[in-house]
């Protein structure tokens, strides 16, 4: 007898083989013994696992089919070594995982191919002929064989069933002429052969419900290479007029995973490939389906299974389809199959995005409505428009005046940004603290009636209803309500509307934030999505700027059901969205969350931050003290003297902990850490000013961010200074490796990497006066006459003078690619992430950008990037403690960073913990961990609490239940405990846990959760909620608030169970926690998550353990130069280099009412961190205070462009006095309460 295995995640098959091998059992008694796996069951099962890999190795031959990825099978690396030697077939959707096992199946090519014939085909009879063919091929059967025969599964499918072939060009005909929007369906053959077809005729009766014309072909995968199949080539065939135009308005996909990929497209060398879908120009949408049922749909907040949620979603965004909703689940029949059934009203959603997009694209743009939607967070008359790295006021007057060209008629048209914020504080925002309610319904430009927004209301479900109830009150609550009318904060202007995205809570319900983290958005929030869609008639809705709040509302983590707030707000409206292309991971959640198609922006110029001030004097006084140790020793002790003195009278020395007796005692060494210290903050690079949409940086600032984005390597192309440094005879990581080593010119090592960088800038500013022509790098090189090899520099010039002065030119794409988007056409896809990290090949700016495939977390080269951050932190914890390790650690992850640098987070937990991730052969596939021997390792294995994001927890389920696989895998070995704090942790925790009356298991299974986070369908710290709020008192109010928005365990058994004692037992054993940050793009002053997650870690472990935590920063916007920090140097870095540099200000002064914005936030970010972590060194509240508020030019320039701004710093300032954070003089104070009521007066003044 023959025995097989067979591993499956397709539930047709697995519905068909027991069949088919009860019919071979029938035929051919003894001949064969068939053991069948489902792989979402072995995932539920631990008892299952093991009799897997029991039979795997018992197994002759072994059929694995893989849905989407190998990951999927969290045993798989373990069941491939028990199948060692013996032949597989395994088959995946994945063109990567086929590649890399194909040459290791043991099977002959041939035979290959025909077990895939009858597994593609895939009915009983088919599978059958599975069993036979490889009874045949490898053990020596003659057994007769049918060739397989597949029911019809392609060509043209209306809901009478397939047309003949012979009807099908009329059809065509007849769906080119039609003058109602066609909607073009795309159906797996797969559907359509096993009869598994109800939710798509379902699909086709909505959009016939909605107006629409339903068109649908179906057909396999196959390869688009010329051949006469595949759905590709059938879209062609039939989905094109004579003249080549498409027929089809838009196109809904109703099956998953990339159609580029499938579609055998390779990338060019250095660009990805583009979408199968760009040549047609239409809107695509991809429907999802689950193999949930439909309770279990209903009932889980993920919203998606696993196995769905890379096929449905991350695949296809490669292609630049629209993310939906699920309209199908997976339900059993009554003959044990399981198939597709579809969801009533999640089916109208997907029909009713096809349709409107459709409908975008046929109407013309003068009979277009647009609603162009500006944040604002926090919700203050200071912050309208706020937006990550954009000017977002300049940005909308240049859209409105690209729509005004095109058609859109307004009544009048805007002279400036300035102008249009004028005209919105003029009417009616979220900030009203100074007008009455008659005064906001009179400026108001538009309503909407107590009754009419009933009558929206009682649309809702009745559990949604009475959400909003308990939380708001009855409709319409009391939230910018006046009178009997809500008032929609924004304006109109003819066939526009500007508005102001409605304010999330309400300050005065500050108080739920230390027993609530779910509460429902006010009515006036839904009141204002259904006024722009049913009222104003919005075809489009046009959200500027990362980010607000519509993608972050309570509901279904991904797949939003009717009862999902994001979902009752958008609605079906087509949506557009300009993201920033460096905050990826947000970026995700908006375009599966709120059905965005991103129009994603570059970043803003960077330069070097070099020094000013008193810094340039402390670093010219270093200079002169190296030349005078060569040339003029006697010189010495007064330059020690002078540089001593400036780095006290700066506070330089409080940067690094040092004292002047430190310096006095060891001066050699204190020079060398000022040295490196003032060249840290000289090379950083700063922003000048924000990005305007569709507008390339303009000069220098062109010139700056083309070298920017050439400051690390490219892949193979290396980076700019190293090649100059090579140029000039040095070896570049020599220099690095001893920065103040003096040469005999009288230069540090340093000094010499600061003349490659004027270097740089110099050979950059010659290409730019020659129009960046490729020739000219050649010709400049010549003319250098470098003494070293140049072949690296001539590389790297020609880059920038072929793929990156190009690409940054090219993003006047932004604009057109948005007017491509406002007339419903494709909005191409390419990759996002950080430029700056040797990424150009992700310009040029205004796509649809995409992320990484999850299963390749941590990649390789994340891998060894996270070992080296793991021994920095190690070593930063020594450095700072005087003691070898922390027992534990405890790390803030996000999924931005997890996608931009493919999870070297999770990376350093593995290292710390001393595991290492198992590949899928020389992929970056992860499928599995392994613990690293004791010996290797080199120390003990350091235990780590993860604190993830809720946008973590979505995109990264597979990661979660990896790194719980890694707690498992080193709990369970037999070492020391004070070898194996992972080991020593979870025993005390199990123990604890049975003592309280859990079993064992139940004991065990919560002893080894590492991974928090906020509950599930929400998204937060809660803490920046609180300090905005002003509703706390000292750090351990905000240790409270993060408890209970942090305390929720994450596992394969636990989804976000509130664990708040289990919680705070882990992080009593913390002595460090750590931050990362990937580029150069972003920093710790940039947003509040930061404080708010990381500064809450803080106060969280201090108030736990008793004492305050170790806390770093990590960056590597350098890979291979990973570097780690204090957090309390980060943020004097950070302040020096960027927020008190007169270059940074004098950029935002270019962009007016948003550039003094960013003062304002930028300072609520830093007072923050020291409410929350207590990291603010007094020198700093009193610079800024000189700088932006007591400097007369300053403050006048923010009066008169955003006097808001200045009303909120002065109060802010005021609150850091009273709060003892701030030691103001008096003098400081006196100025500070003066321009605080100045400005108060004003206010109260503009609203009378």
């Amino acid at each position: 007898m023959v025995k097989l295995l067979f591993v499956l995640m397709n539930e047709y098959r697995l519905w068909a083989l027991p069949q088919a091998l009860a019919a071979l059992e029938r035929r051919y008694p003894g001949a064969v013994e068939g053991r069948v796996y489902s792989v979402r069951e072995i995932n539920a099962d631990a008892g299952l696992e093991r009799a897997l890999l029991a039979d795997g190795a018992a197994a002759d031959m072994a059929f694995l089919a893989s849905h989407g990825s190998i990951q999927n099978l969290y045993c798989f690396s373990r069941l491939w070594e028990a199948l060692e030697g013996r032949p597989v077939y395994f088959t995946s959707t994945m063109g990567d995982e086929l590649a890399e096992l194909l040459p290791r199946l043991g099977l002959e090519p041939a035979l290959y191919a025909a077990l895939d014939s009858y597994y593609q085909a895939g009915s009983p009879a088919d599978l059958e002929g599975l069993v036979l063919c490889a009874l045949n091929g490898r053990f020596g059967g003659d057994y007769p064989l049918s060739p397989p025969s597949p029911p019809r599964g392609q060509g043209v499918y209306t809901l009478e069933g397939f047309l003949p072939p012979e009807r099908e060009a009329g059809y065509r005909a007849r769906m080119a002429a039609e003058t109602r929007p066609v909607i073009g369906v795309l159906i797996h053959d797969h559907y359509a052969r096993t009869g598994n077809l109800e939710h798509v005729d379902a699909l086709l009766r909505a959009i016939q419900a909605r107006g629409g014309v339903p068109y649908a072909l179906s057909d396999s995968f196959a390869a688009d290479h010329g051949t006469e199949q595949g759905i590709l080539y059938r879209m062609e065939r039939f989905y094109r007029r004579a003249d080549g135009t498409p027929i089809p308005g838009a196109l809904v996909v109703s099956y998953g995973f990339s159609l580029t990929t499938l579609a055998g497209r390779e990338a060019r060398a250095g660009q990805v490939p583009a979408s199968v879908f760009e040549n047609w120009g239409l809107p695509v949408i991809q429907g999802l389906t689950t193999y949930f049922s439909a309770d279990e749909y209903r009932r889980d907040i993920r919203g998606l299974d696993l196995v769905s949620l890379p096929v449905c979603v991350y695949q296809p965004e490669f292609d630049g389809q629209l993310i939906s909703v699920p309209y199908a689940v997976t339900e059993r029949t009554a003959d044990g199959r399981k198939v597709c059934l579809p969801l009533p009203d999640r089916v109208t959603r997907v029909a009713e995005l096809a349709c409107r997009w459709a409908e975008l694209a046929r109407k013309p743009m003068p009979e277009k409505k647009v609603a162009v939607i500006f944040h604002n967070m926090p919700p203050r008359s200071d912050t309208i428009g706020s937006a990550h790295g954009l000017d977002t006021p300049e940005t909308v007057f240049r859209v409105v005046r690209a729509l005004e060209n095109q058609g859109l008629r307004t009544a009048y048209s805007f002279s400036s940004g300035a102008e249009i914020i004028a005209r919105i504080r003029a009417a009616v925002t979220n900030d009203n603290r100074w007008l009455s309610p008659e005064a906001a319904l009179e400026r108001a430009e538009a309503t909407v009636p107590a009754e009419q927004y009933r009558g929206w209301f009682d649309r809702l479900n009745p559990e949604t209803r009475a959400q909003m109830e308990e939380s708001w009150g009855p409709a319409p609550g009391t939230v910018m309500v006046s009178g009997s009318q809500i008032v929609i904060p924004g304006i109109r202007n003819g066939s526009l509307f500007v508005g102001v995205q409605p304010m999330r809570s309400a300050p005065e319900r500050a108080e739920e934030l230390y027993h609530s983290t779910d509460s429902t958005p006010p009515h006036s929030y839904l009141a204002f999505y259904r006024w722009v869609d049913e009222v104003f008639g919005a075809d489009v809705v046009l959200h500027v700027g990362t980010h607000g709040t519509l993608e972050w509302l309570p509901g279904k983590e991904i797949g939003l059901s009717s009862g999902c707030f994001g979902d009752i707000c958008i609605g079906g409206m087509p949506h557009l969205y300009i993201y920033n292309i460096s905050i990826l991971g947000e970026g995700m959640q908006a375009k599966r969350r709120s059905y965005a198609c991103i129009l994603d922006h570059l970043i803003p110029s960077m330069d070097d931050a070099d020094t000013y001030g008193g810094l340039t004097d402390l670093d010219e006084a270093i200079d002169g003290y190296y030349h005078a140790r060569q040339a003029r020793p006697a010189q010495v002790p007064a330059l020690l003297e002078r540089i001593f003195t400036l780095a006290e009278e700066l506070e330089v020395t409080t940067d690094l902990q040092l004292e002047r007796a430190d310096l006095e005692a060891e001066p050699e060494e204190g020079v060398a850490r000022l040295h490196r210290w003032v060249s840290r903050i000289k090379t950083s690079l700063v922003r000048d000013g924000l990005h305007i949409y569709g507008q390339p940086p303009e000069g220098e600032r062109f010139d700056h961010l083309a070298r920017a984005l050439v400051r690390v390597p490219n892949g193979a192309v290396p980076a700019l200074e190293d090649s100059i440094l090579l140029a000039q005879g040095w070896a570049p990581e020599e220099l690095r490796a001893a920065p103040e080593r003096l040469y005999p010119d009288g230069r540090t090592a340093l000094r010499i990497v600061d003349g490659a960088i004027a270097t740089a800038r110099r050979l950059v500013a010659r290409l730019s006066a020659e129009g960046y022509r490729p020739e000219a790098a050649a010709e400049l090189l010549a003319e250098e006459g470098f003494p070293g090899d140049t072949t690296p520099l001539a590389r790297v010039l020609d880059f920038v003078c072929t793929q990156a002065a190009p690409r940054l030119r090219q993003t006047t794409d932004e604009l057109d690619l948005l007017l491509a988007g406002v007339e419903g056409r494709f909005v191409p896809p390419l990759p996002g992430g950080s430029p700056s990290r040797g990424n150009a090949h992700i310009l040029p700016t205004g796509r649809n950008f995409y992320a990484i495939d999850p299963a390749a977390v941590p990649s390789r080269a994340a891998w060894t990037v996270g070992q080296a951050l793991a021994e920095q932190a190690v070593d930063a914890y020594r450095a700072q403690k005087g003691e070898p390790w922390p027992e534990s650690v405890a790390i803030v992850v996000y999924s931005d960073e997890c996608m931009k640098t493919n999870g070297e987070d999770i990376a350093e937990v593995f290292a710390l913990m001393g595991v290492r991730p198992r590949y899928l052969g020389q992929t970056d596939k992860v499928v599995g961990v392994e613990p690293i021997p004791l010996a290797e390792l080199g120390r003990p294995r350091i235990d780590a609490v993860l604190r993830i994001s809720g946008l973590f927890r979505d995109t990264f389920p597979n990661v979660v239940e990896l790194v719980e696989r890694a707690v498992l895998a080193v709990a369970g070995l037999d070492e020391p405990p004070e070898q194996n704090f992972v080991k020593k942790h979870t025993d005390q925790e199990r123990k604890r846990l049975v003592a309280e009356g859990l079993s064992e298991n139940e004991a065990l299974e919560q002893a080894s959760l590492r991974v928090f986070g906020c509950p599930p369908g929400t998204y937060g710290a809660g803490v920046s909620k609180a300090i905005h709020s002003q509703n706390w008192e000292s750090w351990r109010d905000l240790s409270q608030v993060y408890t209970l928005w942090s305390a929720h365990g994450y596992s394969s058994r636990f989804h976000g169970q509130a664990m708040p004692e289990l919680f705070r037992s882990q992080l009593s054993s913390v002595g460090m926690t750590i931050k990362n940050e990937s580029s150069v793009e972003i920093d710790m002053l940039d947003s509040d998550d930061f404080y708010s997650y990381h500064g809450g870690l803080i106060a969280c472990v201090r108030d736990c353990s008793g004492q305050k935590p170790v806390s770093v920063a990590g960056l590597t916007a350098d890979p291979a130069r990973p570097e780690t920090a204090r957090v309390e140097t980060e943020l004097a870095r950070v302040m020096r280099s960027r927020i008190l540099n007169p270059k940074w200000l004098e950029g935002l002064k270019r962009h007016g009412y948003k550039g003094a914005q960013e003062l304002s936030t930028t300072f609520d970010t830093f007072f923050g961190w020291d409410a929350a972590a207590e990291v603010a060194s007094n020198w700093m509240y009193d610079a800024m205070a000189r700088q932006f508020l007591l400097d007369e030019e300053t403050r006048r320039w923010m009066e008169q462009v955003n006097d808001a701004a200045v009303l909120q710093m002065s109060e802010r300032f005021l609150e850091a006095h009273q709060r003892g954070m701030w030691q103001a003089g008096e003098e400081e104070l006196r100025a500070i309460r003066r321009i605080y009521m100045d400005m108060e007066g004003v206010m109260e003044d503009g609203f009378q």
